[in-house]
């Protein structure tokens, strides 16, 4: 997992210098920027069988054979929604057997980038009271974060990727006031 967070403002003594440019950036007097992210890979896969062939032996589930082929599908995650997982890797594991697959698989679930930023102005209303103007966008760039792949092999949406986790973008205006 990978976070960063960051805040740049520029406040300046002299209100008649609303614009300075310094070293090639712009800065405007009492003014800033926050900026937070985070990118975090999925989680670890854990494929269990939709039939419980031991269920009368007392286990609550059963893990299914592999085959030998490569669980891993190719191309992006979008084209890869309504096949996250190749089903060609697994077998049907019999009654009294417990299936030869690991309890979690090398590839992991689809992860995580967002970006949550947003401006300010800073102003005086009088000598005592100060405001501040607020633009916010919560998940800036859009990303879509889609919810882990259906696990349960012999399930008609194994491998399958039917949902998405986080909001899309959201955008906010505010006014805060200091006293």
């Amino acid at each position: 997992m990978f976070s960063l967070s960051a805040l740049a403002s520029a406040a300046l003594n002299n209100p008649q210098q609303a614009v300075i440019a310094a070293s090639g950036l712009l800065y405007v007097a009492n003014y800033g920027a926050n900026a937070i992210s985070v990118y975090q890979s999925g989680f670890p896969l854990q494929i269990t069988q939709s039939t419980n062939n031991n269920s009368v032996f007392g286990y609550a589930s059963q893990r299914p054979s592999a085959t030998g082929v490569s669980p891993v599908t190719s191309g992006s995650l979008e084209d890869r929604l309504s096949d996250y997982i190749n089903p060609a890797a697994f077998a049907t594991a019999a009654r009294g057997t417990f299936g030869n697959l690991a309890r979690t698989l090398d590839m992991r679930g689809p992860g995580q980038a967002n970006w949550d930023m947003s401006v300010f102005k800073s102003f005086s209303v009088m000598e005592k009271f100060k405001g501040q103007f607020r633009a916010e966008a919560l998940n800036a760039f859009n990303t879509p974060m889609f919810a882990a792949p259906n696990v349960s092999f012999g399930n008609s949406s194994f491998g399958r990727i039917t949902s998405q986790v986080n909001f899309s973008r959201m955008m906010q205006l505010g006014v805060r006031l200091f006293f």
